[in-house]
């Protein structure tokens, strides 16, 4: 939800987290910093639909406007106040596999590169409840990893260059994209047991 009133009153229920908030109070803010509950700002989708601003209806860009403004003060905030952050996106607003632009995004707004990693490993993981298995790399969990060329914690746009993608050990990807935007295929040991 964007309004203050409906996330305040779903906090007050007791949801897990809060998708957008852009309009949330740092009243709001506050109850969720104290009841835990996680936000999930997706601010590529706000990105996106303002990139697009001519395409949609004088009352729609208004409304546009408007809560890019607001959720961009409301995460800066958030960061400030500590809330958990997790990564997320708004499904079909923009094209799929542009997710690592929200990274970018979060930093530009004041969250350190290694809290924007983190909200899309460990806090993804434990607001899904997964923490056991996934999120970090452990003895124990699944070895869920990704490569990329340089160091995301000083360029965080590296993450929008990923070349290897393991999943539960099996290597998905491993190279640079082809120019259909596929990756280069390859064949790997199956290496699925959890690490040691």
């Amino acid at each position: 939800c964007h309004g203050d009133q409906a996330a305040r009153e779903a906090i007050e229920a007791g949801v897990d987290s809060i998708e957008h908030g852009s309009f949330m109070k740092p009243e709001t803010l506050t109850m969720m910093k104290k009841k835990g509950t996680f936000l999930t700002p997706t601010l590529m989708a706000s990105e996106w639909i303002m990139s697009k601003l001519d395409n949609y209806p004088p009352a729609l860009q208004a409304k546009a406007k408007a809560a890019t403004a607001a959720r961009s003060e409301m995460f800066r905030n958030a960061v400030k106040m500590g809330i958990k952050i997790s990564f997320g996106t708004d499904a079909a607003v923009y094209p799929h596999g542009q997710n690592a632009k929200e990274f970018k995004l979060m930093v530009d707004l004041g969250m350190s590169a290694i809290d924007a990693l983190k909200s899309a490993t460990s806090n993804d993981a434990e607001l899904l409840g997964i923490g056991q298995k996934v999120g970090t790399l452990e003895k124990g969990k699944l070895a869920d990893v990704i490569a990329m060329p340089g160091d995301p914690t000083s360029d965080i746009t590296a993450t929008e260059r990923v070349y290897f993608v393991m999943k539960e050990g099996k290597i998905i990807r491993q190279g640079p994209r082809t120019p259909q935007g596929t990756a280069e295929s390859t064949t790997s040991p199956d290496v699925s047991d959890p690490v040691d």
